[in-house]
């Protein structure tokens, strides 16, 4: 199959796309993906670039007028999300292509999947990262801008796809509630199995954040801790920054020295290893909306497969998978005292005990495992292609 990968977003450090555009290719199929650069050094598929977004204001201002109008008219968003040299460029490219398949990445790329299934017949796997119509619903502007926007068209082009994958149970019994869907295929976000070897608590103790370096995400709080955590212990984050978030961020981290340190992000195929050369693996989500509850982040299974123990925000999706591997716990509360005290209650043979139970879950957690849901699922649309 002539097989498509869309998603209107950076190509660099999307680990998902990349594992799934591998794992066809690898499958014996012809894949190509279309996304915006920064892409990654080599990319497992050829790669159709689209335009990128521009400055934030562009990105800002484009949001008020293609999406704010939908929150009075919402029919207004079917035609205001065109008005896009990106997804216009996506489906010119994508119809080029002339893809028996798309694999649609969340909402925005809804749309465009859709245009190649009337323009050459595509099937059409949407591929649901986070839970759309409840992503930023803690924040007042996305209500009042851009909601509307986002669930007319996931509403609008869900119902053409023929199939729906997502990355949580939660998510997926979220969409099959709201959209009257058969239950979405589950295929969790782990990583590739990539052999760790245990590594002794060292010294000092090194706390992890990996991911995008973006507001609620916690940071803010994670650095306000660190002045109560014990000497041993030191806070390493490591990720892309976007709009200049992580100057803010090392403004509040300024007055705590070595005891807190920043990376740049590394290749996706080097997460885990780096990774591995820290003891705990950290993350923090306010649990105040609904897509929180059912976030199930990559990160929480990489720091599995790094051999890291896990501390995050007591967030249903994710305690089931640390209380069931037995590698971490769970904050009642997010402030950065509770942080410190928790810590501060570890020693290096809780933390030791808990690495090499996250090592064990691994061999089960990975993309081998996972990855098969989604090749099932493609031979299944082949079939009904030609059937």
């Amino acid at each position: 199959m002539r097989i498509a990968l869309l998603c209107i977003s950076p190509l660099q450090h999307d680990s998902r796309v990349l594992r799934h555009a591998a794992l066809l290719a690898h499958a014996g199929h012809d894949v190509r993906i279309f996304a915006q650069a920064p892409l990654p050094a080599a990319p497992p598929t050829p790669v159709t670039v689209l335009p990128g977004p521009g400055s934030d204001t562009r990105v800002r201002l484009g949001m008020v007028l293609r999406q704010a109008p939908a929150s009075l008219l919402p029919i207004s968003a079917d035609l205001l999300y065109w008005g896009s040299a990106t997804r216009l460029a996506a489906r010119r490219d994508l119809l080029r292509f002339a893809p028996d398949l798309v694999i649609a990445n969340d909402w925005r790329a809804l749309p465009i999947a859709d245009a190649a299934r009337r323009g050459c017949n595509a099937r059409i796997i949407y591929d649901s990262h986070e839970f759309a119509s409840e992503e930023f619903a803690d924040s007042w502007r996305w209500r009042l801008l851009a909601r509307r926007h986002v669930v007319r068209i996931e509403e609008r082009y869900i119902r053409e796809a023929d199939a729906v994958v997502t990355v949580s149970d939660g998510i997926a019994d979220a969409l099959a509630a709201r959209y009257g869907l058969a239950r979405p295929t589950v295929i969790s976000n782990t990583p590739a199995w990539q052999e760790t070897a245990f590594r002794p608590t060292g010294d000092p103790i090194t706390v992890l954040y990996h991911g995008a370096i973006v507001p609620r995400r916690g940071l803010e709080i994670l650095i306000e801790s660190v002045a109560y955590w014990p000497e041993a212990y030191r806070l390493l984050i490591r990720g892309p920054a976007q709009g200049g978030y992580d100057q803010h961020l090392r403004a509040l981290a300024g007055g705590l020295g070595a005891r807190i340190a920043f990376e740049p992000a590394v290749p996706p195929d080097r997460v885990v290893p780096a990774a591995a050369q820290a003891d705990i693996g950290i993350f923090l989500l306010s649990n105040s909306t609904t897509h929180a509850r059912f976030a199930m982040p990559n990160k929480i299974f990489e720091y599995i497969q790094a051999g890291l123990m896990v501390i995050s925000s007591d967030l249903p999706e994710i305690r089931r998978v640390v209380e069931a591997a037995g590698c971490g716990l769970l904050l009642d509360e997010d402030t950065p005292r509770t942080i410190a005290a928790r810590l501060a209650g570890l020693d290096r043979a809780r933390i030791d005990a808990c690495k090499r139970a996250a090592l064990l879950r691994a061999r089960d957690l990975n993309f081998e495992a996972e990855g098969g849901k989604l090749l099932t699922l493609v031979a299944k649309l082949a079939r009904a292609g030609t059937a």
